[in-house]
């Protein structure tokens, strides 16, 4: 839990960077909140049952609808609103690596801002905060745009577009037979099959996201769109956030996006998303009756864990000093005790070992919880008025007065 307060802490410091405030809401909704929003795949993994009022409750399995209900009870705020917050979400599935049936996530988004900006600030965010943690350069962010692959399904002669990119949202996970196969039975023809597997399986710079459609799709008016996409890519660019590539395999499954998608993964490709999102303007009008332009995206805490493992990472580099006071004769107990109280009062984080094990084994305990000093008292130090502070880090130890603790 340190480490993970420690990462949680960073979510929060790149969230104040870019002016989010932060929300929180319950971990208990109706069932009816989600059961329209975010399709039969999600809802199959809820915690869901009924409670004494008779009524159907799930545990959040995703964050997005619970944030946008909270926003339509708060009409009066003044638009646009930056949100952020990290609960803990449910879903019920086979637990996997990178996946468990309880976990945190990081989740940000901007309301009623319809700007490609706002989206740029969003992938930013999630940007900053992976920098943050120590992986730049280790991750790239996938992005693409669901109306520009609505129309390009739509010319292939798509039966039915939803459907549609559902399959493709499954790129990573089935064969290439299999994929032509489950498109051909939506598609008007194997070939076009063939020509949309063809085109969604390659990743190009950003930039050149214009090329690779046309090169596919010459005659498909989609140039509102990619004018929007390449307004967000140019904002990224101009903070310096340049692992963005144009990915059209990436759809997101959730039936709600409406415009930019985007999902973040270790360039290695050795797990799941890091983190996934994009643009949801029409989610506000489903649930509160009031159209919003929507962007966020959420940042899951199990994935992000296995990646700071294999980097070596995890870890949490201590804010400040933690000192715990080790007396190695009896009689310097009071003088322990009243040195951690002054330390206290001062704001200095001190504890005192009350357990009389000998030297060793008190500073490998102190070390073992985190503890970045002891300081040791004796007899010597008692009759100094001096005591001997060890760096349990580098084992270096110096002699101080108590006014030398900081």
């Amino acid at each position: 839990m340190i480490v993970r307060e420690h990462i949680f802490n960073i979510m929060r410091k790149s969230a104040k960077l870019f002016g989010f405030m932060p929300i929180d809401y319950p971990s208990l909704e109706s069932m009816d909140l989600f059961r329209t929003k975010s399709g039969e795949e999600l809802l199959s993994q809820t915690y869901s049952f009924i409670d004494r009022g008779k009524r159907e409750i799930t545990m959040i399995p995703e964050a997005t609808p619970s944030t946008v209900r909270l926003l339509g009870a708060k009409k009066n705020i003044p638009k646009p609103v930056k949100w952020y917050c990290i609960p803990k979400l449910w879903r019920y599935e086979e637990p996997q690596s990178g996946r468990t049936r309880e976990h945190s996530q990081f989740n940000a988004d901007i309301f009623g801002d319809a700007s490609p900006v706002a989206d740029a600030e969003i992938i930013g965010l999630a940007c900053e905060t992976l920098n943050g943690l120590g992986l730049k350069g280790s991750y790239e962010v996938r992005i693409n745009h669901r109306q520009i692959m609505e129309k390009i399904l739509d010319s292939l002669g798509t039966k039915n577009i939803t459907e549609g990119l559902n399959i493709i949202d499954r790129f990573r996970k089935e064969s290439r037979e299999k994929m032509i196969e489950n498109l051909s039975g939506n598609l008007s023809s194997t070939d076009n099959a063939e020509r949309l597997m063809d085109f969604i399986s390659g990743k190009v710079q950003a930039s050149k996201a214009d090329e690779r459609i046309r090169e596919f799709f010459p005659n498909i008016p989609f140039e509102q769109f990619s004018e929007n996409m390449n307004e967000t890519i140019s904002a990224l660019e101009a903070w310096d956030y340049n692992d963005i590539v144009y990915d059209p395999a990436t759809v997101r499954g959730l039936t709600y996006y409406t415009g930019i998608v985007f999902e973040g993964f270790d360039k290695e490709g050795k797990y799941r998303s890091i983190f996934g999102g994009g643009r949801y303007d029409k989610l506000s009008s489903i649930i509160t009756g009031q159209e919003l332009a929507a962007v966020g995206f959420g940042m899951g805490d199990a994935v992000l864990e296995n990646l700071l493992r294999e980097k070596n990472l995890w870890k949490a580099e201590a804010a400040r000093n933690r000192y715990i006071i080790i007396t190695i004769a009896e009689e310097a107990q009071k003088f322990s005790l009243k040195l951690a109280g002054n330390l206290r009062a001062r704001g200095i984080e001190a504890a005192t070992s009350n357990t009389h094990k000998n030297l060793s084994n008190s500073l490998r305990s102190a070390t073992a919880n985190w503890y970045t000093h002891a300081i040791i008292i004796g007899k010597k130090e008692m009759e100094s008025g001096k005591v001997t502070v060890r760096n349990l880090s580098t084992g270096e130890q110096k002699e101080t007065d108590t006014s030398g603790i900081n």
